[in-house]
């Protein structure tokens, strides 16, 4: 263990020890190769507040976890499994003498939802906590909630070399930050020239091969270079070989990324004779120091999953990495010595400072399941660094309710907690145990496990079908030349872990039929009721999903020109998806088995042209018409419902509005403008919403649109209103308004800001103010009118205007309308609707 004491986090062991006798949580601050992920937990080993408990540390990454116990066990001198032990996805290893288990974060959110006290646990390390997976930041919640109300004695350490200690405080109170110095190693970082233009991913491969060869050169040492992803990782090694087929005997080229097998990984991973050039995806960027690696190679990219919550599917994006990201990258060339870090982006580029979190940008079915599992509704009750909008916490819980994994009270279901039991996305979880109900477990496994992984086909352009690829895997008919044999046989291998663990807690059935087809597409759709695809219209290539979204497939691939699809993996755009995977499915089978989903309804339509009604009977999957036929029996027709939708569709024009009726609509408006009162609406879009309450009744014996036209709607509309608001109507906003002249003149409501009384100037002679409605709160706006009724003047201030405009009006009406009675007093002058002649009869 002398080999602790030269590795800087040495120096602040004593104080990590003394911090953590007093504290409950701690928070370590760390740069690459200070030691932290194997140092420090090994130290804790012998404190006494360990007891007969364990240390659980968790690692974001399999490969980390595995490669960082057997690192601490040799540093003890120990086989794997005895003092050091770890736990991933279908692998584990340790024993009842292991003292430190080292687990993924899904390990620890199962082992805090088995037991929630975890008796026997003194301590949980949290290793690259920047990473901050949607598993990490639920884990450490959990944990603290652990911590406060059962397990004040718990012990928590975070740790990190890129860590945001302030929020992290923030988060979890005045809790101790302990930093750790600098590096141990100088890495020199070598950015792309002003001069080369930044690469794209059609030009990336060949400066990288360029960049790779360089410093095959000028260096010693092997080389890690990250790339994107494992396609990015073949293009490479495809050039580097061709480049350097000469020197193959003295050089490896090793891939490393999460599909490979862990032969294949520790080859990259374990000291060589050979001098190594490692291509790896961020799989190698934290807690893993490769020993003989003094030089790195960064292209700034990587693949980064985020869930598109308007498409309900899953985008995987090529991006950017974060300055976090880049310090993590470039220290692993600085772990045992002093190195260099090819950064292929010029030094100018602005960076993001910290990469965006899993809670921020996935799919987060699995963490409200866990959410409700643990006893909680309120996500707040949690804490949480980031918290899920509210939109997409409503989206996702109802996908759940649908999927029958949540109540009506958004509460775990037992067929939820099975399906967390599996360990697997809901979806896949659902389908597997609605599959054993059908007696197709197996079958349910072998096909969740070949739609979370990559295509085992090589080359499929023309071919979406899942059946095809599912045929191969069920019959083990792997060896063919355009299988990937390794991927096959690694679905095959978790496949059977799947169906162990659901042996574990359920009564595995067994079908006398053997899966075909139609089975398989059933399968899919318990899992994606939502993605059921129905072309537009024959021989085209594209579909209505019962999400409704849209869908294309290629007009080459063997599934065109089907009818219905079950498309559970789409290439998602912002207008129609690229269909990926597929299978066909009959109605037939979608009436049989999903008649649950299925609606019925009638609806109407109507033809202006022909003046007549279309009524026809229709049944819908979500979004996505199966059938629909013409009803001729007019007994079987429910005319009332189906004239209410239809105005909705259409609009209030297709009934016979009198000008009472618009009247009357627009003084209930008036008042509503005005008065903050609990007074009916009748704006259009009230109307239409409350159409089954004011017109339904109403609606009985009318089967024609002659008979809808004749229904007196002023009526309808009126005796909605309750009898002391009608009155209230004819006070606040009456129809008319009687002037000096003697005659009743109808206000105009219009413009319900604005209510007008159009009048003959003589009439309103006599009348000093202007008129007030809405108990004489709001003024009329005057439209004062020629014999001729023309306009003339308008005013909000009749007074004004008999004092200001008047006099100048005058000489101008009396020159055209000498018959008329013009006084040079308005004031005191007789209001009269007639000429000079007929004043006195």
């Amino acid at each position: 263990m002398d080999i602790l004491k030269n590795l800087p986090i040495y120096e602040v062991l004593n104080d990590i020890k003394n911090t953590l006798n007093t504290n409950s949580t701690v928070i370590l601050e760390a740069p690459p190769g200070a030691g932290k992920s194997t140092v420090v937990p090994l130290s804790l080993l012998k404190e006494s507040w360990l007891e007969d408990k364990i240390i659980i540390m968790l690692e974001p990454r399999r490969v980390a976890a595995r490669m960082v116990a057997r690192q601490m066990s040799k540093l003890l001198g120990e086989d794997l499994g005895q003092t050091i032990g770890y736990q991933v996805k279908m692998e584990s290893c340790f024993s009842k003498q292991t003292k430190l288990l080292i687990v993924t974060e899904a390990i620890l959110v199962r082992k805090l939802q088995s037991d929630q006290a975890l008796e026997n646990v003194a301590m949980i390390i949290f290793d690259e906590f920047h990473e901050r997976s949607i598993h990490t930041d639920l884990s450490l919640a959990l944990s603290l909630q652990v911590q406060e109300l059962l397990r004040d004695d718990l012990k928590l350490l975070i740790m990190s070399a890129t860590l945001n200690s302030k929020e992290l405080v923030n988060l979890l109170g005045q809790v101790p930050v302990i930093s750790s110095r600098g590096k141990i190693y100088d890495v020199e970082n070598i950015y792309l020239k002003e001069s080369i233009k930044q690469p794209d991913f059609k030009t990336i491969n060949s400066l990288l091969c360029d960049t790779t060869l360089k410093a095959l050169e000028e260096n010693n040492g092997d080389i890690l270079v990250f790339l994107a992803g494992s396609k990015e990782i073949k293009n490479l090694q495809i050039s580097l070989n061709e480049k350097l087929k000469n020197k193959k005997s003295d050089i490896e080229i090793l891939p490393l990324y999460s599909a490979l097998n862990k032969e294949e990984q520790d080859k990259a991973l374990i000291k060589s004779e050979k001098r190594k050039i490692i291509l790896s995806t961020n799989i190698a960027q934290t807690s893993l120091t490769i020993e003989g690696v003094r030089v790195v190679i960064d292209s700034g990219l990587e693949k980064q999953s985020s869930y598109n919550y308007l498409t309900s599917m899953n985008h995987l994006n090529l991006t950017f990495i974060s300055k976090d990201s880049v310090v993590q990258r470039a220290g692993r060339a600085g772990r045992l010595s002093d190195g260099k870090c090819y950064r292929l982006w010029h030094e100018k580029k602005i960076l993001q400072e910290t990469t965006k979190p899993e809670i921020l940008r996935t799919d987060l079915s699995s963490f409200f399941l866990e959410v409700s599992l643990w006893g909680i509704k309120d996500t707040k009750e949690l804490k949480l660094l980031d918290y899920p909008s509210t939109e997409i916490e409503q989206s996702t819980k109802l996908v759940l309710q649908e999927l029958k994994m949540l109540d009506e009270n958004f509460e775990i279901t037992k067929l939820g907690e099975k399906a967390l039991s599996l360990g697997i996305h809901p979806r896949f979880a659902i389908m597997i145990l609605k599959a054993n109900e059908l007696g197709y477990a197996y079958e349910a496994t072998i096909l969740a496990t070949l739609l979370n992984e990559k295509d085992i086909f090589k080359n499929s352009f023309n071919d979406s079908n899942i059946y095809s690829r599912f045929v191969h895997l069920y019959e083990n008919d792997i060896e063919s030349h355009f299988i990937n044999k390794y991927l096959a046989s690694n679905i095959l291998k978790q496949a059977k872990f799947l169906f162990k663990k659901l042996n574990s807690f359920e009564e595995v059935k067994k079908a006398k039929k053997r899966v075909d087809e139609k089975i398989l597409s059933v399968l899919l759709l318990f899992a994606y009721p939502d993605r059921l695809a129905k072309q537009r219209g024959k021989n085209s290539n594209r579909y209505k999903l019962s999400n409704g979204k849209g869908a294309i497939i290629n007009i080459e691939d063997s599934l065109f020109n089907e009818r219905f699809l079950v498309t559970p993996i789409l290439n998602a755009q912002n207008k129609d998806s690229y269909i990926s995977y597929a299978v066909k499915i009959s109605l037939e089978l979608i009436q049989e088995y999903f008649n649950e989903y299925i609606q019925r309804k009638q609806t109407i339509a109507y033809n202006k042209e022909s003046n007549r009604f279309d009524i026809r009977e229709v049944t819908n999957f979500y979004k996505v018409e199966l059938t629909s036929r013409a009803i001729a029996n007019d007994n079987n027709i429910d005319f009332s419902m189906l004239f209410c939708e239809l105005i909705k569709k259409e609009g209030l024009e297709l009934l016979t509005w009198s000008k009472k009726a618009i009247d009357l609509k627009n003084r209930v408006n008036f008042i509503n403008e005005y008065i903050n009162d609990e007074f009916v609406s009748f704006k259009d879009e009230d109307l239409l919403r409350s159409i089954e309450v004011w017109l339904k009744p109403y609606l009985d014996d009318v089967k024609s649109i002659k008979q809808l036209e004749t229904l007196d709607i002023y009526t309808i509309l009126l005796s909605s209103i309750p009898w002391e608001k009608q009155q209230e109507i004819d006070i606040l906003a009456p129809s008319s308004l009687r002037v000096p002249s003697g005659s009743n003149i109808k206000i105009d409501y219009t413009n319900i800001q604005t209510p007008i009384l159009k009048v003959k100037i003589q009439e309103v002679f006599g009348l000093h103010e202007t008129p007030k409605i809405l108990n004489g709160k709001v003024a009329l706006q005057i439209h004062l009118l020629s014999p001729a009724l023309r306009p003339i003047q308008i005013t909000y201030d009749l007074k004004s205007f008999w004092q200001n405009s008047y006099a100048e009006v005058k000489k101008e009406l009396f020159s055209k309308y000498k018959k008329h009675y013009w006084p040079d007093n308005p004031y005191e002058a007789i209001a009269t609707n007639k000429t000079k002649k007929n004043m006195n009869k």
